[in-house]
C-alpha cells in the first residue's frame, strides 16, 4: 500500500480528524471515531485511515495511511505529548441488549472519564452490555475512549429511553444505585440484573427512582463515593 505524506495542519483530512474528535453530532453523522495511540488503534480490526510518524514501525492496515509530524499528531489528538499513531475507525453499531443477562445502565452520566472507566470495569468483570439514556455523555468522546482502554469496542451498547430500559427490565432484576437504598449486603445475588448508575451530582432521574429497587454501599467517615468507584464495587459484588 502506498503511504502518502501530510505536512499541513490545514489539510482537509486533518480538519476532519479534529471535527470527529471534538463534535459529537459530526461523529454520529459520519459514524466514525478517532483513536489516539497504539493501544486504542490495536483494538479495532478495520481502520478507515491511519496517521503515523514515518519512523514508527507498525503492522496496522487501513484504506489510507499517511505519514505526519508531531505538530499534526498534537492537532488531531488534542494531546500535548501524543503517541506516534492515530486513526479513524468505524463507529460500532448500537445493539439490542434484550438477550443479555448482566447490563450496566447509565442515566444522565455526564463525566466522560467516569463513563469510560465504568465501561472498562464492566467488561473486565464479565458484564455483557451497557445501556445509555440519550442525555449521557457520548461514549466516543475522546476522554471516555481513553478511560475505557478499548472496552468501548468490545462491550455491546444500546442507546434508548427510560421506556426502553423499562422493557429490558421486564425479564430481569433492576437495581438503582442510591445513597438511601438497601445495603448491598442485604441483597441476594440474582441470576441476572440491570444496574443503573446516575448523574454524578443529580443521581438517577425521578422516573427511574420511582420504578425500581434502590441499593447502596455502606460507607464510613465519608459522605459518598464518586460514580466510578461506587459503580466498580457494585459491578464486582
Amino acid at each position: 500500500m502506498l503511504t502518502k505524506e501530510i505536512k499541513s495542519l490545514q489539510h482537509p483530512i486533518i480538519k476532519t480528524f479534529v471535527k470527529l474528535r471534538t463534535m459529537r453530532k459530526f461523529r454520529h453523522e459520519k459514524k466514525q471515531v478517532v483513536l489516539a495511540g497504539k493501544k486504542l488503534v490495536s483494538e479495532v480490526k478495520n481502520l478507515d485511515l491511519i496517521l503515523v510518524k514515518k519512523d514508527f514501525p507498525h503492522s496496522f492496515q487501513a484504506e489510507e495511511i499517511y505519514h505526519v509530524n508531531d505538530a499534526i499528531l498534537k492537532k488531531v489528538t488534542g494531546l500535548e505529548s501524543p503517541e506516534p499513531i492515530a486513526a479513524i475507525a468505524p463507529m460500532p453499531k448500537w445493539e439490542t441488549l434484550e438477550k443479555k443477562n448482566w447490563i450496566l445502565a447509565f442515566d444522565q452520566v455526564s463525566d466522560p472519564g467516569n463513563l469510560g472507566t465504568l465501561l472498562r470495569s464492566a467488561l473486565a468483570l464479565g458484564w455483557e452490555g451497557a445501556f445509555l439514556t440519550p442525555n449521557c455523555v457520548d461514549p466516543y468522546n475522546e476522554k471516555a475512549l481513553r478511560a475505557a482502554k478499548g472496552a468501548t469496542f468490545h462491550l455491546p451498547m444500546q442507546m434508548g429511553t427510560e421506556e426502553d430500559l423499562q422493557q429490558l427490565s421486564e425479564s430481569k432484576n433492576i437495581w438503582v444505585a442510591d445513597v438511601e437504598g438497601s445495603p448491598l449486603s442485604e441483597i441476594q445475588k440474582p441470576s441476572n440484573a440491570i444496574l443503573v448508575l446516575g448523574n454524578e451530582a443529580l443521581g438517577i432521574s425521578k422516573t427511574l427512582k420511582e420504578r425500581f429497587k434502590h441499593i447502596c454501599i455502606p460507607i464510613h467517615q465519608m459522605q459518598s463515593l464518586n460514580v466510578a468507584a461506587a459503580g466498580a464495587i457494585l459491578l464486582y459484588t
